[in-house]
């Protein structure tokens, strides 16, 4: 499945605390703010929200005194409003665009940008697609004119059309070389049924691809660009009233169309389709395990982010701390209208790998943490929450994802908050609704693996399966036999 390439990590965190067992009593819960009140609001005060002459809302993030520029346009289209036959065209389209425009040759587009020090692309993503552009205020009045023919007249040369599709092809067929990241298409295989708006695996983006052609570029690009359904981030210090009048200028001709959206199904549990091995002569294992997750959308959505930091740490303390069995294991939530839990580990003891993965979910799914260790874990999203407004790019990123989902770019500045309200019981019941129903995918040698090591993984972590008595784990004193792989 081809995903968008620079996703975001927008985590964030404050402390809170739940009710201690003593006697029967409550004891008054630590209150920890990491992300202060005055932090979230001077954000919210050097944001502001704007809509060109044609609806399109632009959403101003000021850094005051800043020489650097960042825009992101969002359009709301991506690999999962396009039907089987067609999914191809998501990628292909925004590769192809930002090489040449009506006005801009190719040429013109390579020296403009060397001049200027432009940072120009797109990219197809599952929900929705992005054009960026990163510049210096000072080259604002010469960028934005290229940008916006890129986005709006791309030339779609037949040269560039082949050549964009001969690359796109050869990076689809190396893709299995790669067994770290074929092993999500594995996965992928049973985790997503045939047709499911999110699937799209390498051979068949080639199939399709070769049914396609310049004419559906032209027909998907004139769908995609719709000012029903886009929405711009601009981070900068130029004042707002300019960035507006210029921006009315480039995109307020974009013309509104009725969209329709693909509504994708969460994928059906089928313990008699749970597991996938894919065959291979490797010294490393490489396990991929997929589950069912809250949507962007769901109450529990912040939550289940939290919950999937503390797996990870769990399982690399675990795995790799204790039992020395992996250097690569983890674990992260995906977060679109449907969720995807992923736990991911490679290793040269997929046997005692996947018996530790079914200690940490067990062990997990059971422990009542305390308040104490609930905001030890929240601060450790504090990094997460600062590191997004480190860069001009990756704030636009984390406002245009805010916008696209919730209409609002506060509720980005407002996630502090929403962890607040995290408790450990929510913790708790969290990982027995969500960490359960288990998809895992293999790469491995076939006379080096029994299958019932992964069947077994999946039958005690069926919904509702009886709990297993903790396993106390002992350390491996040498680390010899490690897996190195990463």
């Amino acid at each position: 499945m081809m995903v968008l390439r620079h996703a975001v990590k927008l985590a964030i965190l404050v402390g809170l605390a739940l009710p201690a067992v003593a006697f029967g009593q409550q004891a008054p819960s630590p209150k920890v703010e990491l992300v202060s009140d005055a932090t979230i609001q001077l954000q919210r005060q050097l944001t502001s929200v704007h809509r060109l002459k044609n609806g399109i809302p632009v959403i101003v993030r000021e850094i005051p005194n800043s020489d650097i520029l960042q825009v992101n346009i969002t359009f709301g289209t991506g690999l999962k409003d396009l039907p089987p036959g067609r999914k191809a065209l998501n990628e292909w389209l925004w590769s192809v665009m930002p090489m040449a425009a009506t006005g801009y040759p190719k040429a013109a587009v390579n020296t403009t940008s060397e001049k200027y020090g432009l940072e120009i692309g797109c990219s197809g993503g599952i929900e929705y697609s992005i054009c960026a552009l990163g510049t210096l205020n000072d080259y604002w009045n010469k960028a934005l004119p290229l940008f916006a023919a890129i986005v709006t007249k791309p030339a779609i040369t037949a040269e560039d059309t082949r050549l964009t599709k001969d690359r796109l092809v050869a990076t689809l067929i190396d893709i299995p070389s790669d067994p770290g990241t074929y092993v999500n298409e594995i996965i992928n295989q049973i985790f997503y049924p045939v047709g499911h708006p999110y699937r799209l695996n390498h051979d068949e983006a080639i199939k399709e691809l070769q049914h396609l052609d310049r004419n559906d570029l032209l027909a998907y690009h004139k769908t995609a660009i719709n000012a029903d359904g886009m929405s711009i981030v601009v981070v900068t210090s130029i004042p707002a009233a300019k960035v507006i009048a210029d921006l009315n200028k480039a995109f307020g001709g974009i013309k509104a169309a009725k969209r329709t959206n693909v509504v994708a199904v969460a994928p059906t549990f089928d313990d008699t389709r749970a597991f996938q091995f894919d065959s291979r002569n490797l010294p490393t294992a490489y396990i991929r395990i997929k589950l069912n997750a809250p949507s962007v959308h769901d109450k529990d959505s912040i939550a289940m982010r939290l919950v999937y930091e503390m797996l990870s740490e769990e399982l690399g303390e675990e795995i790799r701390t204790k039992r020395s069995l992996s250097y690569a294991v983890h674990s992260y939530v995906i977060e679109y209208s449907l969720g995807i839990g992923v736990i991911s580990a490679s290793t040269s003891k997929p046997q005692e790998t996947l018996a530790a993965i079914n200690d940490v979910l067990q062990s997990f799914r059971a422990k009542n943490y305390s308040d104490e260790e609930l905001v030890e874990y929240k601060h450790g999203f504090a990094t997460n929450y600062y590191l997004s407004q480190e860069t001009h790019s990756s704030l636009a990123a984390a406002l245009s994802n805010a916008w696209f989902f919730y209409g609002d770019p506060n509720q980005y500045y407002e996630l502090p908050r929403q962890l607040d309200k995290v408790t450990p019981a929510d913790v708790k019941r969290l990982a027995n609704t969500w960490l359960t129903d288990l998809r895992v995918g293999v790469i491995y040698g076939r006379n080096q693996f029994k299958d019932e090591w992964a069947l077994e993984l999946i039958k005690k972590n069926l919904k509702g399966a009886p709990p297993e008595p903790p396993v106390e784990a002992k350390p491996i004193p040498s680390a010899d036999d490690a897996d190195k792989s990463h």
